[in-house]
């Protein structure tokens, strides 16, 4: 657990915010009101505003700051931590959860959505939170008092996880699939849960009725058809860290699960429910796009990452083999801890470097700042990315303790004869052209290229 807190709050502000992070930054500003807060997430976000409400809280409570933003997300990164060893070892009764908890700790792709400010890492960190509750309420060894209060922590927990994505459906669908399969086969009848579901539906729709439905009304999205190379890797390239790290884990994950393919169909067990949300996660938005539009990418069911860790370890605990066992850990173990050290040791920045353009013109007489989202992109977008990338800028430490102006690119005061106009360029298709009404009158003196951010210094005559 130490490691997996160090590893999240090392290099926490390395990079830059991306824009999806700006949008968040923007939605959430603490100075503006809620139901502002709501008509800014209905404008630019596409993701529930739940994760917004407790980061305009965070930064309320302690200041409006791209660096203190960074803060929420961690603290959900940190907490799922401990939490995935107890559902661990509710899953499988043995000390797997260890195994469990180190794999969570130094996972690449978990530890990289704990920097940034989207809802990924609380979404991760709510399913956890569901799944253990639903073990909960299918126990059967449990008081009345005991199932009552079960019951409706797992109706607040079920809420909150598809409130925070409507991808955690799958989770919600696995879980009914789940109860009839195991009332079908093992007359196991699980009252609790079924009586749950009309509570969680109702009251998830009284407060995400508009957003579900504006979400499936969508005829086209920014996602494309997934590639055959998808369909021998299921992102796992990027769940940890590299094409050969995918490989090892889903070649590990594909034996353990064939190994113990009667034990964990043919058996009254908890794997089942796991398996049923490693196949629904992939199967639901893919027939989903196929059908409508595509929906699937990997971030969008980091949740998928729960039951890959823990039957991988639960499973490699019942290998009875000692010397297949002992294989399988140092196939697992070995380069997964020399390919994390490597990722650490040499990362590379991949967000626009806007910090290290301000800190090189400490010393520039140039303070005047404007941002250009003008190439490819409507007036009122265009204006609304500017608006975005404008209030990250002026929110930094960097912008206001050396006595930079940041202005609209259409408004720039006329006695302003040097201004410094930055292009995030992918936002404009590395495109970073000024406007035609500009090119005359405005005189490129010099450029700087950082990542992502092009910088230009022109003489407005």
């Amino acid at each position: 657990i130490l490691i997996g807190i160090f590893l999240r709050t090392y290099q926490l502000n390395f990079e830059s915010y991306w824009l999806d992070e700006m949008i968040s930054y923007w939605v959430a500003d603490p100075n503006i009101s809620f139901k502002e807060t709501l008509i800014r997430r209905d404008e630019v976000e596409q993701t529930p505003v739940l994760f917004d409400i407790i980061l305009k809280m965070y930064l309320k409570l302690f200041s409006y700051n791209p660096e203190v933003g960074r803060h929420v997300p961690v603290y959900f990164g940190i907490m799922s931590i401990p939490f995935i060893g107890i559902l661990s070892y509710q899953i499988s009764k043995n000390n797997s959860f260890l195994l469990t908890v180190f794999l969570a700790s130094i996972n690449i792709y978990l530890i990289s959505y704990s920097q940034e400010v989207r809802p990924y890492s609380l979404i991760f960190f709510l399913s956890i939170i569901n799944l253990i509750f639903y073990y909960k309420i299918i126990s059967e060894n449990k008081t009345i008092i005991k199932k009552i209060i079960f019951f409706n922590l797992f109706i607040i927990f079920s809420v909150l996880t598809l409130s925070s994505h409507p991808f955690t459906f799958i989770i919600l669908f696995s879980q009914i699939i789940n109860s009839i399969y195991f009332f079908f086969l093992f007359k196991k009848k699980n009252y609790l849960f079924f009586f749950s579901i009309p509570f969680i539906l109702l009251i998830y729709l009284l407060f995400n009725l508009d957003y579900l439905i504006s979400q499936l009304s969508y005829s086209e999205y920014f996602l494309n058809h997934e590639n055959w190379k998808f369909y021998y890797n299921y992102y796992f390239s990027r769940f940890f860290g590299s094409r050969i790290m995918g490989i090892i884990y889903l070649s590990t994950l594909i034996y353990l699960i064939i190994t113990f393919r009667k034990k964990i169909f043919s058996t009254l067990n908890n794997y089942l429910l796991l398996i049923f949300i490693l196949i629904f996660s992939y199967i639901i938005p893919l027939a989903y796009g196929y059908l409508k539009t595509p929906i699937l990418t990997d971030r969008y069911i980091i949740f998928v990452l729960i039951p890959i860790l823990i039957l991988i370890s639960s499973l490699i605990f019942e290998v009875n083999n000692k010397k297949i066992k002992i294989f399988i850990f140092i196939f697992l173990l070995v380069p997964t801890i020399i390919n994390n050290f490597m990722e650490i040791k040499n990362r590379k920045i991949n967000k626009p470097e806007f910090k290290k353009f301000l800190n090189s013109l400490k010393k520039n007489d140039v303070k005047n700042i404007t941002v250009n989202t003008t190439s490819g992109l409507s007036k009122k977008d265009s204006e609304t990315q500017a608006q975005l990338v404008g209030n990250y800028i002026e929110t930094l430490r960097e912008f206001k303790n050396n006595d930079f102006k940041i202005f609209n690119l259409n408004d720039v005061p006329r006695n302003k004869k040097m201004i410094w106009v930055l292009c995030y360029e992918p936002l404009v298709g590395f495109d970073c052209t000024l406007p035609n009404d500009k090119k005359e009158t405005w005189i490129l003196i010099k450029t700087k290229q950082n990542h992502f951010l092009n910088s230009r210094l022109y003489e407005i005559k």
